[in-house]
């Protein structure tokens, strides 16, 4: 039934997030080709007033795909958000909630597709870099930088990497449920139940990081009396990532909770 449930969301999301990748898509390639100009034109008419109006053009392009870059990323969550809304607790969930099957399911269904997205976004704008830099990656010392920065804070890069991988990973579980939480949450509101979801955002987002800057002032006394960076680093990032598996967990049973037996649709 969860795989059924998964074909229905991703045919009911597909038409929010196509033309947005689409759009991504095309913005890269011509990102591309303005750069492409731009690097080559000393081969040109030097100095011409033509290039330095390219070169200008451009200038003003990247900054707006990255504009561009950051409004997807939020886009992706506002379209998770605005389905399980409309599909779950505004009128439309009538017909959802009548579907033979656990509210626990619908969840983990919303979840996994909400996952799906986000991947999906982080492969497109991987390859989008990779299209624009290609040809030139040598004369971009990235690698190099971050050596350096990891070497200044005396971590091992194979540390980094795992800590940083498993924090994103769970992270496409727990923001899309931290959302399904406020929401599930904002209806036992008896009137302006958004209202109370977006309160109950901001509460949460508050309490977080009060917490976490409590913990990192903690990590960094002990950092004192250890004298390695590296404790410090592993403590916090054992932190965040405990904490991160709390946190889904806790928003998952919230949500299941609310919304199989709190839930009133009137």
């Amino acid at each position: 039934m969860l795989g059924k449930l998964l074909k229905k969301d991703l045919k009911s999301t597909y038409r929010l997030f196509i033309p947005l990748l689409c759009g991504y898509g095309v913005a890269s390639v011509l990102g591309k080709i303005l750069f492409e100009i731009v690097l080559s034109q000393e081969q040109f008419a030097d100095n011409s007033g033509f290039f330095n109006g390219i070169t200008i053009f451009t200038f003003l392009y990247m900054g707006l795909f990255i504009i561009y870059l950051v409004a997807c990323y939020l886009m992706t969550s506002v379209f998770v958000i605005y389905d399980f809304y409309k599909t779950m607790v505004s009128d439309h969930g009538y017909l959802t909630h009548t579907l033979p099957v656990k509210t626990s399911s619908l969840i983990w269904s919303k979840t996994l597709i909400s996952a799906f997205w986000h991947i999906v976004m982080n492969l497109i704008v991987g390859l989008s870099v990779l299209l624009l830099f290609t040809g030139h990656l040598r004369q971009i010392p990235v690698m190099y930088i971050l050596e350096n920065f990891l070497d200044s804070m005396d971590l091992m890069f194979k540390n980094y990497t795992f800590y940083t991988g498993l924090n994103a990973f769970i992270n496409l579980f727990n923001e899309p449920l931290l959302f399904f939480a406020c929401i599930a949450v904002g209806q036992l509101w008896k009137n302006h139940r958004v209202l109370g979801a977006i309160l109950t955002y901001i509460g949460v987002h508050v309490f977080t990081q009060i917490l976490s800057t409590v913990v990192l002032v903690v990590s960094g006394t002990g950092n004192i009396y250890f004298n390695s960076s590296q404790f410090f680093y592993t403590g916090y990032m054992i932190y965040a990532t405990m904490f991160s598996i709390l946190s889904t967990v806790v928003c998952f049973l919230i949500t299941n909770y609310i919304l199989s037996r709190k839930l009133n649709l009137e």
